[in-house]
């Protein structure tokens, strides 16, 4: 069931806004189902009242702007089921906002669920299928391929994305993560995506291929990038961000990584690639003392992280049991990184003491060491409301970057740098700016944005006319982009389209990368798209006649 309602849930204004306020859907009911494709605009507020699911293979599209808000009482959370697709494409000044329904100043972590994504793809149980943590167990809750698992699975788009306070707990010490990937495959484009004051972890991955660039963890509880049940994907450019006070009871750790829960020797292993990655505790030496390690691998994990800042943690590198141990010594693992942490003895250590493995990352795998920011040298790295995480003049970690590693070398995945951690020196290539938020305790986000507001609808009432008539809307013209996710090539494919009809693809900086003009288009009709020499990422085939516009996503993974 849906009901539409029209309220003020605050009243201070930041940014370019217009006087007026957006009005509230409340997407409502204890499991509400979405089996049919939906489009939500920047100029309505969407309240998760209850756990929302997308399913039956629909499509949610969340335009630009667009902010969605979770409840506390009900547990709002809003999760794409294996099949179905969600398209959150935002931009650097129109981000889609997930986050608290609370006023300014009384938002704080868990205050509602957060945002799953459950695919296709491999993952390491005997039957290759699992029920995602922290809901009760369904079908809808299901993820991974089975015994035929489809790594190339697409469940859709996340760029220029915030999630802010999610974690609300369903029972004790049972919450669930800002953002939690279940088998997703690496059809899905996960890009630009800051998570919140999460109440548990910002980002885990639960088996799956999906690779990951611009991901930012800011003053989560529990750990940043936790790894488990077999992922295999890339990573590539992200920051993990912390309260020096603030940890969990379980012990806080900027990554976490497992095989599975057991330990065991399930196949595919997980094997996650990391390059580029800046963890930062909030301060030389984080003050509560729950907080544990920068990266703990542990329980037969064989994670990989590269060219990274790892600072401000009790202990930089925890190498837990005897199979994570025997995975360093048959190839390292952890290189190229700068480890800072207070205590020397510290920076590398071993829970079974191994002497080998700790030699190994001490002095032969290229990582550096430190005591504090003094010696890395980030530029503000403690200052919360406006940190800065780039190096400063004469930082170590400026150069040294090195691609020649197993999951690096000739991947055209990762972009190579000179220097490590997740930012260049130069201001111009901070890519933590515009879209991010590091105050979002405060602000409103119920003022209607015009710079980000659906053109012609900026008043309330056609806003509402708008959701009356949603699934009365059907356009006579039709595209189809196929295959999609597509290697390089894919067919166009126009229906209803009448005279003269262009078809553009532009990326995401809406610079055009193929044209095509096809006079007098016939009925239906079909253009051969060559992208081989453009690299990976999210595209846009416009196709249009001055009369009717039809804009559709395409990700190609070359």
């Amino acid at each position: 069931m849906k009901t539409l309602a029209v309220a003020m849930l605050a009243t201070i204004t930041t940014g370019v806004v217009n006087a007026q306020t957006k009005p509230i859907k409340i997407i409502q009911g204890a499991d509400t189902l979405i089996t049919s494709s939906k489009t939500w605009d920047a100029d309505t507020v969407y309240f998760l009242n209850g756990k929302v699911y997308v399913t039956n293979g629909a499509e949610l599209t969340i335009q630009p702007g667009t902010v969605i808000m979770g409840d506390t009482i009900s547990k709002g959370t809003l999760l794409i089921t294996r099949g179905s697709k969600i398209h959150a494409v935002g931009t650097s000044t129109c981000p889609i906002v997930f986050t608290s329904a609370k006023a300014a100043g009384k938002r704080n972590r868990g205050d509602w669920g957060g945002v799953i994504i459950l695919g296709s793809a491999t993952v390491n149980t005997p039957t290759g299928i699992a029920n995602i943590e922290g809901l009760p167990p369904s079908t809808l809750t299901q993820y991974g391929g089975g015994l035929t698992p489809n790594d190339n699975d697409n469940s859709g788009e996340l760029s220029f994305v915030r999630i802010e306070f999610p974690g609300v707990a369903l029972a004790p010490n049972n919450e669930i993560n800002g953002l939690t990937m279940g088998g997703v495959g690496r059809g899905t484009l996960i890009d630009f995506v800051q998570v919140s004051y999460s109440n548990d972890d910002s980002f885990e991955w639960f088996g799956g291929t999906v690779n990951c660039k611009h991901l930012i963890a800011f003053r989560g509880l529990d750990d940043d990038f936790d790894t488990d049940f077999g992922y295999s994907g890339k990573i590539q450019f992200a920051l993990g961000l912390r309260d020096p006070l603030v940890a969990d009871v379980s012990g806080s750790n900027g990554f976490e990584s497992d095989n599975d829960a057991a330990g065991s020797s399930n196949l595919p292993q997980t094997k996650a690639v990391f390059s580029n990655v800046t963890i930062v505790a909030g301060s030389d030496s984080a003050t509560n003392a729950l907080y544990r390690n920068s990266a703990q691998i542990r329980r037969n994990s064989h994670l990989y992280i590269y060219n990274s800042i790892l600072m401000g943690y009790p202990t930089g590198v925890l190498i837990d049991g005897t199979a994570t141990n025997s995975n360093v010594l048959a190839d390292t693992m952890v290189q190229d990184n700068i480890v800072a942490a207070k205590q020397s003895s510290k920076w590398v250590t071993s829970t079974t003491a191994n002497a080998a493995v700790t030699s190994l990352l001490l002095n032969n795998a290229g990582n550096r060491f430190y005591t504090g920011n003094a010696g890395v040298l980030l530029s503000n790295p403690y200052n919360l409301n406006n940190p800065n995480c780039r190096p400063a003049t004469g930082s170590p970690a400026l150069t040294g970057g090195d691609f020649n590693h197993i999951g690096l070398v000739n991947d055209a995945f990762f972009t190579k740098t000179t220097y490590v951690g997740a930012f260049a020196k130069q201001s111009t290539q901070n890519w933590a700016t515009v879209w991010v938020n590091f105050k979002p305790t405060q602000g409103s986000y119920t003022a209607v944005n015009s710079a980000c507001a659906t053109p012609g609808s900026l008043t309330q009432a056609a806003a509402i006319n708008a959701m009356a008539a949603e699934d009365a809307k059907v356009s006579k013209a039709q595209v189809l982009v196929s295959p999609n996710p597509a290697k390089g090539a894919f067919k166009v494919s126009i229906s209803d389209f009448t005279g003269n009809v262009s078809i553009k693809v532009t990326n995401m900086n809406g610079a055009a990368v193929y044209n095509k003009t096809v006079a007098n288009a016939a009925k239906s009709s079909s253009v051969d798209v060559n992208l081989a020499n453009a690299p990976a990422g999210l595209y846009f085939v416009t196709v249009t006649n001055g009369k009717q516009t039809t804009t559709q996503k395409v990700n190609v993974i070359q």
